[in-house]
C-alpha cells in the first residue's frame, strides 16, 4: 500500500513537471494556485498584476519627498525595492510628470504583489541624465510607513552611493 502511494506521488510530480515545461516552452506563464507552491522570496519582476493568476496584489501609495535644496533633483531613472514580511518586489516609479525635482512630491499608486508587513526599503537611481545627482528627504508608503533618509544619492556627494537601504521609522 505504501508503495503505491509513493509510485502515485511520483507520477503526479512529474505530470506537474511535463505541464510546466510544456508552458513554459510555449510561453505561456502557468497558473499559480492551490496546486503550486509559491515563495514570496522569489525574485520575479515586480510589474502590475492582472486578476486571475493567483498571487495576491496590493495597492500601495508612495510618495516620494526630494529635498529642497540648491540642485537637489535628477534627471535618473528612480527604482525602489519594497521589503516585506512576505518577500519584496522592485519597480521603476515614472509617471507623466518631470519627477523628482527639488522640494517637490512625487505619488504613485502601484498595484503589486502584497509583500505583508512593509519592513524597508532600498531606493536608488541609475545615474542617468544631465544632473543624476539627488537629495531625497523622505518616502512614504499608504501613509503609515514612513522612511526618513535625508540624504544625497550621488556619485560625487557623502559616500559616493546611488542608492539607500531605509528601515521602517
Amino acid at each position: 500500500m505504501r508503495i503505491g502511494r509513493v509510485v502515485a506521488g511520483t507520477m503526479a510530480l512529474a505530470a506537474t513537471i511535463m505541464a510546466t515545461s510544456e508552458s513554459a516552452a510555449a510561453g505561456v506563464t502557468p497558473r499559480i494556485g492551490s496546486d503550486h507552491t509559491y515563495s514570496g522570496r522569489q525574485n520575479t519582476p515586480s510589474v502590475p498584476l492582472h486578476k486571475g493568476i493567483g498571487v495576491a496584489q496590493r495597492q500601495y501609495r508612495i510618495a516620494v519627498y526630494t529635498g529642497n535644496k540648491e540642485d537637489a533633483g535628477t534627471d535618473a531613472n528612480v527604482y525602489i525595492t519594497i521589503n516585506g514580511t512576505r518577500g519584496f518586489v522592485k519597480h521603476k516609479l515614472d509617471n507623466s510628470e518631470n519627477n523628482f525635482e527639488g522640494g517637490k512630491t512625487d505619488r504613485f499608486t502601484l498595484g503589486l504583489r502584497d509583500v505583508g508587513r512593509i519592513k524597508s526599503i532600498t531606493i536608488r537611481h541609475d545615474n542617468s541624465g544631465k544632473k543624476p545627482g539627488w537629495y531625497l528627504n523622505r518616502v512614504t508608503i499608504n501613509a503609515n510607513a514612513k522612511f526618513y533618509c535625508n540624504r544625497w544619492l550621488a556619485k560625487d556627494e557623502d559616500d559616493h552611493r546611488t542608492w539607500v537601504k531605509l528601515q521602517r521609522a
